[in-house]
């Protein structure tokens, strides 16, 4: 009887907590509303800086290489256009953290610990040093972003179909074709809207399929997956013909550093700060993983142990690359488009990082079962997170009183 009770209160709570976090999200999509309202109205000198207004100026002329332009064209048709642009966003922009919380489930036990870790992961941004870059945002790299319609749309859709991607993978099996189907037009859909994703995802997707392949997974199988780029493959085409085409004077050369010194004066530090709460996860992960990845292998295990932390980090590692290397020329030659890719793959790393995090304090065996290490450990996890998340809410809270990103 004291069981059940102590069962019903968990629940009240837990439902409270819900009824909470529903509320805040409402609060957090009017908020983005306004702001996406006053961002579509933007003028050169003006307040509510942003690349929205530009973006829906390109698509009434007719260009555009995004199926957000389509959106805006339409929605343009109707009386209030900008309101329904700005309702539009903000519904993405919250989809995303419900998302997160959603696609947590298999990883994190507790409703409620799956809210805070998608809230958290919904508003972190760089570890923010004024000695050592005095802007909050420009310079560093950032999972969140509130002034690129094109990454707020494409960021649900890749972790819709990235996640996705972990569940076929985790289930080959039990083959579903009918998912196989819906992740080719979920990655076809995101490369629509942005090709940042799929240039990062497609190299660690090849590499993973490999090793698949070694870990005993049948090549038919392997082979099945393989064709879901094939529509993916078509868009690309179709995007490089537009913002690449001969017409356009834009093209991609290789040239190290360009990127990342463009906006930041030490982007040794500020990468590593962009990074911060990862890269100290990783560090206390990675020998376990490495061991338990080359178990896997041994005994053939299709289903490997850390496939997400690997395809994480291993995003990471080819955003850095094409970060670090790639540059464009002609009139997008300013535009750091290489940094998106790279953005959305610090938020994949916040949030495995979180859940390893999670995993590690629930963890008998993590630091020799040590409860004071566990607890300081704990602490200064969380605490480097908080302030990534306080930078966050902290740069949002800017944007609203219409202070530009460049702050």
């Amino acid at each position: 009887m004291n069981q059940d009770k102590k069962t019903q209160k968990l629940n009240k709570k837990d439902m409270l907590g819900l009824i909470l976090w529903i509320i805040g999200l409402i609060v957090y999509g009017i908020a983005c509303t306004y702001l996406y309202y006053n961002q579509a109205q933007f003028e050169p000198g003006g307040k509510f800086e942003s690349d929205l207004a530009a973006h829906i100026s390109m698509a009434m002329d007719g260009w555009g290489y995004s199926v957000t332009a389509i959106v805006y064209r339409l929605l343009f048709m109707l009386p209030l256009s900008e309101l329904w642009v700005a309702l539009f966003l903000a519904l993405f922009t919250i989809g995303a953290i419900w998302l997160t919380c959603y696609v947590l489930k298999p990883y994190i036990a507790g409703r409620m610990m799956r809210i805070s870790v998608a809230t958290a992961t919904g508003f972190a941004m760089p570890f923010y040093i004024a000695a050592i870059h005095a802007q909050r945002y420009i310079g560093y790299q950032s999972p969140s972003v509130w002034h690129n319609s094109t990454y707020i749309v494409m960021k649900v859709f890749a972790t819709a179909a990235l996640f996705l991607c972990f569940r076929i993978a985790r289930n080959y099996q039990k083959m579903d074709w009918k998912k196989c189907v819906l992740f080719a037009i979920l990655l076809a859909l995101t490369t629509a809207t942005k090709t940042s994703f799929v240039a990062v995802f497609a190299p660690v997707a090849l590499i993973m399929l490999i090793a698949d392949g070694f870990a005993g997974v049948p090549v038919k199988k392997l082979l099945l997956v393989a064709t879901t780029i094939i529509p993916t493959i078509l868009v690309v085409l179709f995007q490089e013909a537009v913002l690449f085409g001969e017409d356009t004077g834009n093209g991609i050369v290789i040239e190290f550093g360009y990127t990342v010194f463009l906006r930041a004066e030490k982007p040794q530090y500020t990468m590593i700060l962009s990074a911060l709460f990862p890269v100290l996860i990783f560090l206390f992960n990675i020998v376990p993983v490495l061991k338990d990845t080359w178990q896997d292998f041994k005994i053939k295990k299709q289903n490997l142990t850390h496939r997400e932390f690997l395809v994480s980090w291993g995003m990471w590692f080819f955003g850095a690359l094409e970060l670090l290397f790639l540059k464009e020329t002609g009139t997008r030659i300013m535009d750091a488009n290489f940094a998106w890719g790279y953005n959305y793959c610090l938020f994949i790393l916040f949030i495995f990082s979180c859940v390893y995090l999670i995993k590690n304090l629930r963890s008998a065996t993590f630091l020799k079962g040590n409860k004071t290490a566990k607890t300081i450990y704990g602490v200064i996890m969380t605490g480097v997170l908080g302030y990534h998340v306080y930078c966050g809410i902290y740069f949002f809270l800017q944007l609203l009183e219409g202070t530009t990103y460049f702050m």
